[in-house]
């Protein structure tokens, strides 16, 4: 009986163990994932802006990128 118990208790450890590295986990994909979006937001304004300065300073369009067909 008590080697049941021992193992029992070794089990929930290691089980608890494993959930807690899990949670830790999902909680950083958590954050990762509003860092990604924030700075997805911050490149979207700041394209605004470019866009609204190059509008106002009357700078061409830019070409576009690579080969063109005539």
């Amino acid at each position: 009986m008590a080697t049941s118990d021992i193992g029992l208790k070794r089990i929930e450890k290691e089980y608890q163990s494993v959930r807690d590295g899990q949670d830790d986990i999902l909680d950083r994909i958590d954050t990762y994932e509003a860092a990604l979006l924030g700075l997805t937001q911050a490149v979207a304004e700041l394209n605004e802006k470019v866009d609204r300065l190059m509008a106002h300073l009357d700078v061409p369009p830019k070409l576009p990128a690579g080969f063109v067909r005539e």
